[in-house]
């Protein structure tokens, strides 16, 4: 089996795309994580990167074998280095943000992988492409990126994507300080801070939305300078969703609890608190930090 694999791997780049198509369609069930001859596509990194980099702009079928390949690869660190490419980081960009993409979830998948390598963090930030109308007017990825996790929420933008996976792209881009500093001042073309778009989903019911946006939130926080504006309720007003996943239906001294961010004293008298105690203890933390 070794050998036939190595014989399909140079068919990824031949001139016909029917042969290239083929060929990449018989390598995929080979690129999930403990595939015991996944390694040997890993060993070839180089070339196999580039060329599914390029039949991911083919026809959907064969682009969407091309993704799930890469989005299978790139949870190896040297393969994510393979992947730090200023135009290719543009062109899962517009497939996230084209409405009638049907391959957006599984371009915000591959992006969630490839921005775990800090260099492809920055050139998500600084990229800049053209405006989408009916999305957003700005020229940076990020500012549509973040549009569109907000905008397509339950498919109200694109019928065929969730774009839940941004939330973890979001969680990566803010683990340094040049995308905390984004999400946190005001954009340009709106003048309102990106954060301030995402955090109302901490209490989504998907998991890696609300998860990946507990991170983001844990991560701005670490920008000391920003306590003040994040505490602020005519401005970032972060506070209660910070809070809200923490709350349940407990009662509380009257004093106490007219304290309490109005958002807070709201809420329902079913409401629990979040059941996971990991994005739980993360909540904390963030409390803790400001």
């Amino acid at each position: 089996m070794e050998a036939q694999i190595k014989e399909l791997i140079p068919f990824l780049h031949q001139p016909a795309l029917e042969i290239r198509a083929i060929a990449l369609h018989h390598l995929v069930p080979y690129t999930p994580n403990g595939n015991q001859y996944r390694h040997l596509l890993i060993e070839q990194r180089q070339t196999v990167c580039k060329d599914m980099k390029a039949l991911c702009k083919e026809d959907p079928v064969t682009a969407h074998d091309a993704l799930r390949s890469l989005i299978n690869l790139s949870s190896e660190p040297v393969v994510q280095q393979e992947l730090d490419d200023a135009d290719f980081i543009k062109y899962i960009g517009l497939l996230i943000t084209n409405p009638k993409s049907v391959l957006a979830d599984l371009a915000c998948m591959l992006l969630s992988n490839m921005t775990k390598y800090e260099p492809t963090c920055v050139k998500v930030i600084q990229a800049t492409v053209e405006p989408v109308e009916g999305l957003s007017q700005s020229t940076r990825l990020l500012d549509q990126l973040v549009e569109v996790f907000h905008k397509g929420y339950k498919k109200e933008y694109n019928p065929e994507a969730d774009f839940h996976f941004l939330a973890s792209v979001f969680s990566n881009v803010s683990s340094i300080r040049l995308g905390r500093v984004f999400m946190i001042e005001p954009a340009s073309v709106d003048d309102l801070s990106p954060l301030t778009k995402i955090q109302i989903f901490t209490e989504d019911p998907n998991v890696i939305r609300r998860g990946g946006i507990n991170s983001v939130i844990k991560n701005c926080c670490f920008e000391a300078r920003a306590h003040e504006r994040l505490l602020d309720i005519d401005d970032m007003n972060t506070l209660p969703f910070i809070l809200l996943p923490l709350c349940g239906n407990e009662e509380y001294d009257m004093d106490e609890f007219e304290q309490f961010p109005e958002e807070i004293q709201l809420l329902d008298d079913d409401k629990v608190s979040h059941p996971y105690i990991f994005i739980i203890m993360t909540y904390f933390f963030s409390i803790l930090i400001v």
